[in-house]
């Protein structure tokens, strides 16, 4: 089968993030399921309107999955926090777009695939990562530095996310997007 993303994005993480994916599409490869899903990944900025959407086409045997994903939500997070959502994102649609097309993919496949994208979306902190592991230690009360040396994570970056667990919304462009956006863009 052939899993595929594809992006349309700037000044985010989400370039970086795609990159990390290319060892899932090269798993992908050896894997048997009836057709090929693609996925477009759009940081768009909410404005424009546009809506995560999907298309099965029986001739190719693809599912096209066109996720919108926001600009300004994304700008605001560090790339650890992306790459978690993102992988929620990503899995919780991929789980609902392959169940909608069963006539395409019985049960039987259609979980063997999930389990096997669901395994190296854990094994790479694409699922239950090191924001969540770092949110479940704050909240026992572990100290900041502990938890920066247990997860090997910057000490500004445990900061953050305890900021942020106790309500702080921020304003401006997180470090991790500026410093993506030195990079060339990403293009279709």
């Amino acid at each position: 089968m052939k899993l595929d993303f594809t992006l349309d994005t700037h000044a985010t993480c989400v370039g970086q993030l795609r990159d990390e994916l290319l060892p899932l599409e090269e798993l992908a490869n050896t894997w048997k399921f009836p057709y090929n899903i693609f996925f477009l990944l759009r940081v768009l900025p909410e404005s424009y309107g546009r809506k995560t959407s999907r298309r099965f086409d029986s001739r190719d045997h693809t599912l096209d999955l066109d996720i919108s994903i926001s600009y300004e939500q994304y700008q605001r997070m560090s790339k650890h926090e992306q790459r978690e959502v993102l992988g929620i994102q990503l899995y919780s649609y991929l789980s609902e777009s392959v169940a909608k097309y069963n006539k395409h993919a019985d049960t039987q496949a259609q979980n063997q695939l999930l389990d096997l994208v669901k395994q190296w979306m854990l094994e790479n902190n694409w699922l239950n990562g090191k924001i969540i592991q770092a949110r479940r230690l704050l909240s026992q009360d572990m100290d900041l530095n502990e938890v920066s040396q247990k997860l090997q994570m910057p000490l500004e970056e445990i900061e953050y996310i305890f900021l942020r667990m106790n309500d702080y919304k921020p304003t401006d462009v997180h470090p991790d997007n500026i410093a993506a956006g030195k990079v060339p863009p990403y293009h279709l």
